[in-house]
């Protein structure tokens, strides 16, 4: 049977891409690490604070690797992934916009809603990816992947060059200064995140899996797999001990 290719689907979802990277960009790469340590931290020893931020990064790295082999494992069941995307999406932007709320030398709070954020980022790239399938022929697939991929350096680069913008001149957007100007960006990224992955959920269709299944049904089905993948993965040594 051919696969239906869609422009609109297509471009649907190429456009997550463009509204997840810009955590990437502004807030992973460019503003958490230095505010965190300048207005989050303060107080606070300068090694101590870097050893938060660092506490933080392997949370978030650590949770992502724990949860990665059952998240993919629930995307290749299938028929779930939109719902499993939406909360993931739901959880990194809301996270991300809650830390503008977050008052000056409340590190523990920035470290708790930066970590929930990477793991709807992380998580949510997962479901995103596997979608890939519903959208795109064989044929077509190096060429979708690449349109996601250039629009989410695009994007990113748009609202973080925006936001560097707000950073260096806050009193043209009516801003007391950077910190507010900081922490503006961070709701911005949220609203940005969620504005633009919306086309997804409206227009990309999922295909439906072999049998509908509920959610629970879904996930149990995808820890059967798993402890199959584990099974079969001990047979083969040299894979094993890499993963290990």
């Amino acid at each position: 049977m051919k696969h239906p290719y869609n422009r609109r689907s297509v471009y649907s979802w190429a456009m997550y891409d463009w509204a997840n990277s810009a955590f990437a960009t502004t807030v992973m790469a460019g503003f958490f690490p230095i505010f965190f340590k300048q207005y989050w931290s303060s107080g606070l020893d300068v090694h101590v604070s870097t050893f938060y931020l660092g506490a933080a990064n392997a949370i978030a790295s650590g949770t992502v690797a724990l949860m990665a082999p059952l998240i993919g494992s629930v995307a290749d069941q299938g028929g779930a992934r939109k719902r499993f995307l939406l909360c993931f999406c739901a959880l990194g932007a809301i996270m991300t916009g809650l830390l503008f709320l977050v008052q000056k030398g409340d590190w523990f709070t920035a470290v708790l809603f930066y970590v929930l954020a990477i793991v709807g980022f992380a998580g949510g790239n997962v479901f995103y990816d596997s979608l890939i399938v519903t959208v795109a022929p064989k044929q077509k697939l190096d060429f979708v992947s690449a349109l996601g991929y250039s629009l989410g350096y695009l994007g990113g680069g748009v609202l973080f060059g925006l936001n560097v913008l707000m950073t260096l001149k806050p009193q043209i957007f009516g801003l007391a200064g950077s910190a507010d100007a900081v922490r503006l960006s961070f709701m911005t990224v949220a609203v940005w995140w969620a504005a633009f992955a919306l086309p997804l959920f409206l227009f990309v269709k999922e295909t439906k899996a072999p049998s509908s299944k509920r959610i629970g049904a879904v996930i149990c089905g995808s820890l059967d797999q798993l402890a199959t993948t584990f099974r079969e993965i001990r047979r083969f040594r040299t894979v094993f001990t890499f993963l290990v």
